[in-house]
């Protein structure tokens, strides 16, 4: 017997309907067309993504290397898993199979606890290590570090007080320079028009000590900072976690080295191009990947993202507006949880009903409706894990 038949469920029929079959054709009529705003509602979060990963692909791809995918894996697992005993769910309603309707109730509601427990430990170690929206992204650089370096801790090693000191050494300098402060401020610290001021004759630059410009340049500065005159971020180390405190003692050498060559050959001219410094390493360093966000005038450019960005051997400095990714990581995954909430609730809901027996193959609406909304839910995450984790 079916719910649709019109000789049974007659007395779960509301006085507004004729008949069980009507009833029963209304309400999933209804779900659909409550599932489709559920689609529209998640519509433009996709659109926004599919916008700011087509014009920042760079910050995508260094940015999904700071997501667990193992996690996100396990997830879509255990959300799947739920999926099958919720359909199951509904097939032995349909059966009069009451006991197996509670323990596949329970079963999906405990995939949903589940899901909202992995995706707590991963809301809070990003919490903790500064990978939020908008202005709270402000990156725990060893975290970045480790891993983008495989999670080795020697990849962060800053050399304690008992570290072995070394004298700077201006062509180690030079190379750090040119992986990673060239997209700003030029291959010869020259400066690139709304980007980065040159170095060269920088005034902050020559009134800071050593120690001064390492603690700056550890730190990095707000784009409205007070003494910021170009209105940018300056990420710490340069954006790039792998620049730890000894080796950007060998930049500060090295910057040092381009004023000093640049208030030699132009004391009295301006920051010209025949005031470039020749190079100080005779072999130019293998080519750096220049990111989309970075990439100044094309005629001076490479044409775009190359072959090999943002894999672990090859580690990214870290491109600008990353906190974009983080923003709809969050509106997301956020939006999706809390569906999985309200999906909970609607489970625990049935589960009390299919205890008192309120369900049988003569009324079983309410289990299929659940069963179409958590379907959706985890239809969504389905999009949402590639989405998100696994960009390449």
């Amino acid at each position: 017997m079916h719910e649709h038949d019109s000789s049974v469920g007659a007395s779960h029929l509301q006085h507004h309907f004729d008949t069980p079959a009507q009833q029963f054709s209304s309400a999933k009529l209804g779900m659909w067309l409550f599932l489709a705003t559920e689609i529209l509602l998640f519509g433009g979060l996709f659109c926004a993504y599919a916008v700011y990963r087509g014009n920042h692909p760079e910050v995508f791809m260094w940015a999904h290397h700071l997501l667990d995918s193992k996690l996100g894996a396990i997830n879509t697992v255990v959300l799947l898993t739920s999926s099958l005993t919720m359909a199951w769910a509904v097939r032995c309603a349909q059966l009069n199979q009451r006991r197996g309707v509670i323990v596949l109730l329970a079963l999906t509601l405990l995939g949903g606890f589940g899901f909202m427990t992995i995706k707590y430990i991963e809301y809070s170690s990003k919490w903790k290590h500064g990978l939020l929206w908008g202005t709270n992204f402000q990156p725990d650089e060893h975290y970045v570090a480790a891993h983008f370096s495989g999670g080795h801790d020697d990849a962060v090693d800053e050399g304690g007080p008992g570290g072995e000191e070394h004298d700077p050494d201006v062509a180690l300098g030079q190379q750090l320079f040119e992986s990673t402060c060239y997209s700003c401020h030029g291959l010869k610290g020259e400066g690139l028009a709304k980007l980065g001021q040159s170095l060269r004759a920088s005034a902050f630059v020559k009134g800071k000590t050593d120690e001064e410009l390492l603690t700056f340049l550890k730190s990095g500065r707000q784009p409205f900072g007070s003494d910021s005159q170009m209105h940018m971020l300056m990420p710490p180390r340069g954006g790039n976690p792998m620049l730890t405190d000894d080796k950007l003692v060998h930049v500060v050498a090295y910057l040092r080295v381009l004023q000093e060559n640049w208030t030699k050959e132009a004391p009295a001219g301006g920051d010209s191009a025949a005031a470039v410094p020749e190079p100080l390493i005779a072999s130019a360093v293998a080519p750096v990947v220049v990111q989309r966000s970075t990439i100044p005038r094309a005629a001076d450019s490479p044409p775009g993202l190359m072959s090999g960005v943002g894999t672990h051997t090859a580690p990214l400095a870290q491109p600008h507006n990353v906190q974009v990714f983080f923003g709809i990581y969050f509106l997301m995954t956020g939006l999706h949880g809390i569906h999985v909430l309200a999906g909970m609730a609607i489970l625990g809901w049935l589960l009390i009903r299919a205890i008192r027996s309120e369900f049988s193959s003569a009324y079983f609406t309410p289990v299929e409706l659940g069963g179409l909304y958590w379907h959706l839910v985890d239809l969504i995450w389905i999009f949402l894990f590639p989405l998100l984790y696994l960009i390449h």
